[in-house]
């Protein structure tokens, strides 16, 4: 069954995670993974202070590699002023980043997680996107194998997507991943804009992913994925960051 793995007490499992690698499940959703009251800090901060958003083009805090494929020098001087501005935000809060590397690092006991570095430059730690009312996020994929192959992370077997939500929407926003996973041959599909015709969910196997506040949730974001249109006058505000497994080195990597 195309459905998620509920988790309520963290206690998650390596055989979570190779379902969800493998496609036999859609999605972990770690209830009440992160405080509430940590949640409402790192907003007020983010509401308060006066931070510069990555691009006029989109609503987040620190660069996503995905949008820096052919300028990788940028990406790089964008994070190194995003970490500055992380630490500040995660100042006097329990670390979001950390914690969710704990966890990976968990069930994988026999692994090492590294600083993720290329050529002595940092990479981003994470994405805090906000999602205001009527946006959405259209059908898309995320694949660092094909679409950031300049990138030192891209030297992975499987990749993972952790998107942590900090503060829900009144209705919408919701996560619908599709039991159909990215093949090249797909890209004729692909939107000028972003992401890929609906035409390639037509009759697919949908699993509706409905997180609250302080929920974490892991993907394999190879399958096909969007965000329903955010409805009401609360935006959906969420800290995502990519885990990188490397099964024969025993690496793992993180980045944004």
């Amino acid at each position: 069954m195309w459905d998620s793995i509920l988790i309520t007490n963290n206690e998650i499992s390596n055989t979570d995670i190779k379902k969800i690698i493998s496609g036999e499940k859609s999605a972990i959703i770690i209830k009440k993974f992160y405080e509430k009251k940590h949640c409402e800090k790192i907003i007020e901060k983010i509401n308060s202070a006066s931070i510069q958003n990555d691009s006029k083009k989109f609503n987040h805090i620190g660069p996503f590699l995905m949008n820096y494929t052919t300028t990788k020098e940028k990406y790089f001087q964008n994070a190194k002023k995003a970490n500055i501005i992380f630490k500040k935000i995660f100042l006097n809060v329990d670390n979001p980043i950390n914690k969710i590397k704990l966890i990976i690092l968990k069930v994988h006991p026999n692994y090492e997680i590294l600083e993720t570095k290329e050529n002595g430059m940092s990479y981003a730690p994470c994405t805090i996107r906000r999602h205001e009312k009527g946006s959405n996020v259209p059908l898309h994929k995320d694949n660092v194998k094909y679409e950031g192959i300049e990138y030192n992370v891209s030297k992975i077997d499987n990749q993972l997507s952790c998107i942590l939500h900090l503060q829900e929407t009144e209705r919408g926003g919701k996560l619908l991943m599709y039991k159909k996973k990215w093949e090249k041959k797909f890209e004729k599909f692909r939107e000028i804009e972003f992401g890929y015709n609906s035409i390639l969910t037509k009759n697919i196997e949908v699993d509706t992913v409905e997180p609250k506040i302080g929920d974490l949730v892991i993907i394999n974001p190879n399958y096909l994925h969007e965000i329903t249109k955010i409805q009401g006058n609360t935006d959906r505000i969420t800290l995502g960051m990519f885990i990188g497994i490397q099964n024969k080195s025993k690496k793992i990597f993180s980045w944004a």
